[in-house]
């Protein structure tokens, strides 16, 4: 019975019958009174729970790697599971006593002390078994179309990066219901996304309308050549952008749901790959403070540091990728509010495709049996519409039109028709 071993998150059935095999006695199994233990183990099976046992957390570990089993467990905390922010704080208080020391005898203060708390503070790469984002969900519409271009008309040849707007319910599941291109250069290399003042201004009109329409950003997508690597580092500084970019403004509980999409080819087998992972909170310490240096190689899997970290217990400057990324398992769903149209409108900033009046008119034309709100319910329509429509006396009115279903105001209207060159 020592070989026997109990796994967490077992059957509670199953649990229960190990618990009576190595509560029987040795006298028994030797007199062969195995009729005292088949009644027994009837007797605790009728009366054992049918509910799986309770794991904390709902995220249940199940060996080596990065693999995990979860299992959805209404009583369980998701913090409870892993105490992620443990080794941060332990690090920060080796430096705060550092400080104090160096504080009080001087800079130059050296002792066995001090050498070990500077060795405590260096950062220990390790697997996050938790996972804040339990789920994405991609809405087929805006999955299909981001992929029939980066694959049906790149051919993968040009890397591409999209910013995903939608919701996260209270259990932790996240939604992507549309994908908005920022300008961008890219190549069959790397993507760049552009940082001067126009690109600035169109990504905040783009939240702008995003919010408008109930949705927020939850991650970022990217596209790629078949390569070793699951992220770059160029994909893990993106994705932490923006999740900085997100903590900032609304802070961390708005934040922490953010994820990173991959669009790439299996080198073995040629087909298409979409996942989705998390970045750790260790991670995203690490580039909250800037320890992580600028990628020079965009398709490398490993990220460089500016400081010594701790990789296997052994001080380094590179780290791999896969320390910082979670698995989030993938789901598809349709939005309502963009769903059931016979024709999309061009999406903004891709090489070759243009946004202007006569798409406009094709769209309202193609449903023109359709109330007008309905008929321009389309995020990239209304980013298009934002470049001439005022963004505080109009659009406001416009998208809360489009959300609820009403009649759009005959003003704003006539200005879409007159746009529209109808």
């Amino acid at each position: 019975f020592n070989s026997l071993q109990v796994r967490a998150g077992a059957h509670s059935r199953m649990r229960s019958i190990l618990l009576i095999l190595v509560s029987v006695s040795a006298a028994q199994l030797v007199t062969g009174d195995l009729a005292s233990v088949a009644s027994n183990l009837k007797l605790h099976l009728n009366n054992a729970p049918s509910k799986p046992l309770r794991l904390r957390g709902g995220v249940m570990w199940v060996g080596g790697g990065k693999q995990f089993n979860r299992t959805a467990d209404p009583n369980a905390g998701p913090e409870s599971a892993q105490d992620t922010f443990l080794p941060l704080r332990q690090r920060l208080d080796c430096f705060k006593r550092i400080e104090e020391l160096q504080k009080k005898f001087g800079p130059k203060y050296r002792t066995n002390e001090v050498i070990k708390l500077e060795e405590e503070s260096k950062y220990l790469m390790m697997a996050q078994r938790m996972l804040r984002t339990l789920s994405l969900s991609v809405d087929l519409n805006a999955a299909g179309n981001f992929q029939r271009y980066v694959v049906g008309e790149l051919q993968l040849g040009q890397h591409r990066a999209g910013i995903m707007y939608g919701r996260v319910d209270e259990q932790g599941h996240a939604f992507c219901d549309a994908i908005y291109e920022p300008p961008q250069e890219g190549d069959a290399v790397a993507y760049r996304l552009k940082t001067d003042a126009a690109a600035a201004d169109e990504r905040a009109r783009a939240d702008r309308i995003a919010a408008l329409l109930g949705l927020r950003p939850v991650g970022l997508i990217f596209t790629a050549k078949s390569r070793k690597c699951i992220l770059s580092s160029q994909d893990i500084m993106a994705a932490c952008n923006l999740q900085k970019e997100m903590e900032d403004a609304c802070g961390y509980d708005f934040a922490r749901s953010c994820v990173a999409a991959s669009i790439t080819r299996n080198e073995t087998t040629g087909a298409v790959v979409f996942e989705a992972y998390q970045l750790s909170d260790l991670c995203t310490d690490m580039h909250r403070r800037g320890f992580f240096a600028e990628p020079t190689k965009p398709n490398r899997g490993y990220s460089n540091t500016t400081i010594e970290i701790l990789v296997e217990r052994k001080g380094a400057r590179k780290v791999d990728n896969d320390f910082f990324l979670s698995t989030v398992p993938i789901k598809t769903h349709s939005f309502p509010l963009f769903a059931n149209r016979e024709a999309d409108f061009g999406v903004e900033n891709r090489p070759g495709q243009t946004q202007n009046a006569l798409e406009v008119k094709h769209i309202l034309k193609c449903h023109e049996k359709l109330p007008l709100s309905r008929r321009i319910s389309d995020l990239h329509m209304l980013l298009y519409l934002s470049r001439f429509l005022d963004p505080v006396l109009d659009m406001p009115a416009i998208c809360k039109a489009v959300v609820e279903g009403g009649p759009i105001q005959p003003g704003h209207a006539a200005l879409i028709e007159s746009l529209a060159q109808l």
